[in-house]
């Protein structure tokens, strides 16, 4: 495209040097015309080079300013993603620290706690719509299975060996744990004031 750009340029250039003449010119000025002609063609395909040349600089810039901002928007993403989720490890971590058997101890203590609260919880609640009862009766069905879940673990965990016991069964069981511990949570909330 710019070459026909440039193509016009140069015949229209022609042209105007060529009408500018007189009928009968000498052949100097008819090379006079042609040069001129010429350099009037050079000069336009010149600016267009040069308008075009901007262009696709500025483009350039943009692309690589707007590339730049994304990646370090990702980039700050990613890391507030990883603090997070080192900081909910590190809290889950917490309460199975120590020995083998004294993080066995805790989780069963946890375990324990945890169904005598929920079953006081259901005592307590009285959902009135069905709408609350349908919510109530799903916080039931994902209780027993996490309490199922976390029981299971703690089964698994008393023959464990130490390596399976830190890579498999104890994230298993503080995931378990965890939660049961949320169900809670948002059942207490949801149904305490019902």
């Amino acid at each position: 495209m710019s070459k026909k750009l440039i193509a016009f340029a140069a015949m229209l250039a022609l042209a105007f040097g060529m009408t500018a003449c007189e009928k009968e010119t000498p052949s100097g000025s008819a090379s006079e015309g042609a040069k001129s002609a010429g350099e009037s063609a050079g000069n336009a395909a010149n600016a267009t080079g040069k308008a075009v040349g901007n262009a696709a600089n500025a483009t350039g810039k943009a692309v690589g300013e707007a590339a730049n901002a994304t990646g370090k928007a990702v980039g700050e993403a990613a890391k507030a993603t990883g603090n997070a989720v080192g900081e909910a490890a590190k809290a889950t971590g917490d309460w199975l620290a120590g020995s083998k058997d004294d993080a066995i101890k805790t989780a069963q203590e946890k375990v324990d706690a945890l169904e005598a609260k929920w079953q006081a919880l259901q005592d307590k609640a009285a959902p009135t719509t069905d709408d609350a009862k349908a919510d109530l009766q799903k916080a039931k069905d994902q209780m027993a299975q996490a309490l199922a879940d976390a029981k299971a673990k703690l089964v698994q965990a008393k023959d464990a060996t130490e390596d399976v016991w830190q890579k498999d069964i104890k994230p298993a069981l503080a995931a378990a744990v965890d939660k049961a511990q949320k169900i809670y949570d948002d059942a207490a909330a949801e149904f305490s004031s019902k």
